[in-house]
């Protein structure tokens, strides 16, 4: 055989290997723009029930195409405060199952079939002006790659067989002896970072000839393993229960592999009743043994649990869940996007709270309300720049048009958010002001801005709690209040005026009156603001 005969079988091979890792990239970036927010939200509501969480992590892994992902995007929220270790622990255990769902699919013989599917997908993806047809058309064309990628690795695994028969020998030599076989895999998904991937190859070899079951078994064995690496790397700068997490992942895999060491042969013996095509034995033993495994580990995730806070102690004074979100997260571009929306509506309930205190501050002199707004001020400010940094990281292209545009509203609405505080900020700094000057306002004067208050402090929330139900009629009630606001700030100037005209009021309380209604008005201006945001969402 010529070197070019042989680096045809080794670009075959590497190539195919390439193609396939683009096309489950593809896949993951296109499953989740259809429905990554209806997985967050599943992620987010899992209780302590193991098969509740299971069922979840099967589910946010079918969609991500990468254990690896989900365990990353678990340490995340666990990061973020999101979700406790043990929840964290559950939805790993149906992460484990729902990596075996790609290798059950590629592992079928579709014959030619791949060719009609990239075309199909192509021009769905290219021609159609709904995006929801050219999703489709993605997630087609991807799975047309993911077989495409199938055959060339086939093509270029088989003349190993014929030609290089020392080659094949040596994998099943090598193989056959299970730890060296384990050590492999864990080599090849470590470097691919895909368990899925590594799979794949390994079936692609099966439906060469390159390899038989019990070696092939070993190899798919040792994949579950090394995808635990990318996990191992990321817990090392995160709290100590993310730390927990990844940990976690890694003992699972390995007990779980320790558990069918001794019984692979008998493990052989019954994945070869299951079909009478190699592939889909080599697919079969992957998905009994990540099932199994699971299976296992659902009564002993109490006692998980206690080891691994016992061998991680708990960090002295370390605060978890500062923000609601974690860069771990942006693994999850959906899970990040809807993360960075909670954390600006807590910060807005923090902006709410700062109104209702300058208000009490301003008309009852209380000082200590009035340090309190300018502290939480500080705080909606760290808040607001550290959401917007985060969302700026967010993949735009990994987001469907819908969460592209909603992304750019947010950063919008955080300035809104931010400047409300700013707004809230100056009322307290007046307080300080006029109780060291003695400045007082007439009982009127007190009452016009309770009432400005009010309607400013209903505008704003009303606003808030459109953007947190997405509910545009109170949106629309929102716009509304603020018209009044404008109206009722005109009215309180003209009243303000002929008080100090005819000394009803100090002369020296007429800037911080004036500048408290303006304040206020720009208040329900951001409110405006947000509101349209959300009457304008989609």
């Amino acid at each position: 055989m010529t070197m070019w005969e042989e680096l045809t079988i080794a670009f075959n091979i590497i190539g195919g290997l390439a193609l396939f890792m683009y096309g489950v990239t593809l896949l993951r970036e296109t499953l989740g723009k259809i429905s990554g927010k209806s997985v967050v939200r599943v992620l987010e509501k899992v209780s302590n029930n193991p098969v509740k969480g299971m069922a979840a992590g099967t589910a946010a892994t079918f969609m991500t195409q990468s254990s690896s992902i989900t365990v990353l995007t678990l340490i995340g929220f666990v990061n973020a405060g999101m979700m406790t270790f043990r929840q964290s622990v559950n939805v790993m255990l149906g992460s484990e199952i729902g990596t075996t769902v790609t290798a059950q699919l590629v592992s079928f013989d579709i014959g030619g079939v791949f060719w009609p599917l990239v075309a199909i997908g192509f021009f769905m993806k290219m021609f159609s002006k709904n995006e929801k047809v050219q999703l489709i058309g993605t997630v087609i064309f991807s799975l047309g790659l993911l077989f495409l990628a199938m055959e060339f690795m086939k093509e270029g695994a088989r003349p190993l067989t014929t030609d290089y028969p020392f080659f094949s020998n040596l994998i099943n030599d090598y193989g056959s002896i299970p730890i060296i076989g384990i050590l492999i895999g864990a080599l090849i998904a470590g470097v691919t970072q895909s368990s899925s991937a590594t799979t794949s190859l390994v079936i692609a070899m099966g439906a060469a000839d390159v390899i038989t079951l019990g070696p092939a078994i070993a190899l798919v064995m040792g994949a579950n393993i090394g995808t635990c690496f990318l996990e191992l790397f990321a817990g090392l700068g995160a709290t100590t229960p993310a730390k927990r997490t990844a940990i976690a992942q890694t003992i699972i895999n390995i007990v779980g592999v320790a558990i069918f060491l001794p019984f692979l042969g008998p493990f052989s013996d019954l994945v070869l009743v299951t079909d009478a095509s190699l592939p889909r034995q080599i697919a079969n033993a992957h998905t009994i043994f990540n099932v199994i495994v699971s299976l296992i580990f659902i009564p002993l995730v109490g006692l998980l649990v206690r080891f691994c806070e016992r061998l991680i102690p708990d960090k002295e004074g370390e605060v978890i869940g500062k923000h609601f979100f974690d860069d771990e997260m942006l693994h999850m571009p959906q899970a990040a996007l809807l993360e960075s929306e909670r954390e600006a509506l807590r910060t807005a309930e923090k902006t709410i709270e700062m109104i209702v205190l300058s208000k009490t501050a301003l008309l009852t002199k209380n000082l200590d309300d009035a340090r309190k707004v300018i502290r939480l001020e500080d705080e909606v400010d760290e808040s607001c720049r550290s959401t917007e940094d985060f969302i700026d990281k967010i993949r735009e292209e990994e987001l469907n048009k819908e969460d592209a545009i909603w992304r750019i509203k947010l950063l919008a609405i955080l300035t809104d958010i931010e400047r409300v505080g700013d707004l809230a900020s100056n009322i307290a700094e007046f307080v300080i002001e006029k109780l060291k000057n003695g400045v007082s306002f007439s009982p009127e004067g007190s009452k016009n801005l309770t009432e400005m208050f009010d309607l400013v402090e209903e505008t704003y929330s009303t606003a808030i709690k459109a953007l947190k139900t997405r509910n545009k009629d109170l949106a629309k009630t929102a716009v509304k209040l603020e018209d009044d606001v404008d109206d009722l700030e005109r009215k309180l100037k003209d009243l303000h005026i002929e008080r100090v005209r005819t000394g009803t009021c100090q002369p020296e309380a007429d800037p911080v009156f004036i500048e408290t209604l303006r304040n206020l008005e720009r208040i329900s201006d951001h409110a405006d603001n947000i509101a349209y945001d959300v009457i304008m969402d989609r």
